[in-house]
């Protein structure tokens, strides 16, 4: 029998294990070539991510979504925690910025505003004042009359820069009746002499809360604007009892909105969009912002949600019955109204349209209302300073110090960011 030489028996099991061991090490720094080749990949994509990022929240574009990981093998990993804690801190930078950016232009913007309207109310006094030292059908009085809606429509474009900043309108006014209100807005848009409103003594002579006139008069004209943009034809406007209140209906005969215009329009319009001016792309495109904006802050609400009889868009602005008050003392409410059983007698206000239900209007030979200066009791003014637009009867050295003193209580406000003239903390 043939003897095994002593320790080789040994050595091959020791060969075997370092075999195995060689193998375990080659399959371990092929698996850690491979984690490493994954790593790299997954920081290249962290760039993407990070990109993805900064186009949602930075610039703003729709539909854009930050991707997830690359390889899921990552997930619950030291890596993946921070991957995702560089992006939650790119997001953090891109709204810590923007905000200050947005305070800055913010504060910008309603200061620069706040002194063009200033100026141009200052501007629109003294047409008023010319107005009553000139004749009717005269070359100059033309001119005053063009003069007059120019200043108009600037001053609404200065007003809609102030709502859109988170500002009020800068304008108190006295309690309105509706009819007031839709002629006053109706005066605001170029496209004038294509509205047409039917007037009704009951609902037409209705009076709203001074406070939120201006806000209602605004919010009118946006959609009275944006009817005339987006149809050639005739702009109808109506006003109807219902319920809850009083409605202002407006209605085209345009192309309506599709779906998406819709949902738009709808989440503009509920107050809950977001008007950061350091992204503000298109201040002219954000008609239903500044109506959203305005409506939550003064409680009225605008739905566009039905269509017109012709397909258009059928906007109605109801307003509540808290913000409708009494007629003033020493007026009347028309007959039908609901407030008290009175038997009226209705003024003859000047209409819009012409009619069965509209009584002739005074004109301007363009076609605008005339300015009339409504005849009130006699009541002490307030000590605070407003300015009231159509019906005021100040001297213009008494509405320049008034405006003066608004001036530098709002700029005050805004050095201390502090609450607005009327109490509103700032949005």
């Amino acid at each position: 029998m043939k003897e095994t030489p002593a320790g080789t028996g040994d050595q091959r099991t020791q060969h075997s294990i370092l075999q195995r061991t060689l193998q375990e090490a080659r399959r371990q720094a092929e698996t850690n070539r491979q984690w490493y080749a994954a790593a790299i990949e997954e920081s290249g994509h962290l760039l993407q991510r990070l990109q993805a990022a900064a186009d949602e929240q930075a610039r703003g574009y729709t539909g854009v979504s930050v991707p997830g990981l690359l390889h899921p093998g990552f997930k619950d990993s030291l890596l993946a925690k921070h991957h995702q804690s560089a992006i939650d801190l790119l997001g953090e930078t891109i709204r810590a910025t923007r905000d200050d950016l947005d305070r800055s232009a913010r504060t910008g913007v309603r200061g620069m505003a706040d002194e063009v309207q200033m100026y141009l109310a200052r501007l629109q006094m003294k047409i008023d004042e010319a107005f009553q030292d000139f004749p009717t059908q005269t070359p100059f009085h033309q001119t005053l009359v063009d003069l007059d809606a120019l200043t108009t429509w600037s001053l609404h474009a200065v007003q809609r820069l102030r709502v859109l900043t988170g500002s009020w309108p800068g304008m108190q006014r006295a309690d309105c009746t509706l009819r007031e209100i839709v002629e006053g807005a109706r005066g605001r848009i170029s496209a004038y002499n294509r509205v047409d409103y039917t007037y009704l003594p009951d609902v037409g002579e209705q009076y709203v809360e001074g406070r939120v006139v201006e806000p209602i008069t605004i919010a009118l004209t946006e959609l009275l604007s944006n009817a005339a943009t987006y149809s050639s034809d005739r702009v109808g406007v109506y006003v109807t009892a219902v319920p809850a209140g009083l409605r202002i209906v407006v209605e085209d005969a345009g192309y309506g909105m599709n779906a998406f215009q819709l949902a738009e329009a709808e989440r503009q319009l509920s107050g809950r969009a977001d008007l950061d001016v350091a992204g503000l792309a298109d201040e002219r495109k954000l008609g239903f912002a500044v109506i959203g904006r305005l409506a939550h802050d003064y409680g009225f609400r605008v739905d566009v949600s039905a269509p017109s009889g012709s397909g258009g868009v059928k906007a109605v602005c109801l307003i509540p019955s808290s913000i409708i008050n009494p007629a003033p003392a020493g007026q009347t409410p028309p007959s039908g109204a609901r407030r008290g059983d009175e038997t009226p007698t209705a003024p003859q206000p000047p209409a819009v349209t012409s009619t069965a239900l509209t009584p002739v209007m005074a004109t301007t030979p363009q076609g605008l209302p005339k300015r009339e200066r409504r005849q009130e009791p006699a009541t002490p003014r307030p000590a605070v300073a407003t300015q009231e637009a159509l019906t005021d009867t100040r001297s213009p050295e008494e509405a320049a110090a008034g405006l003066e003193t608004l001036r530098r209580a709002f700029t005050t406000g805004l050095t201390a960011d502090a609450a607005d003239p009327e109490g509103n903390a700032e949005a």
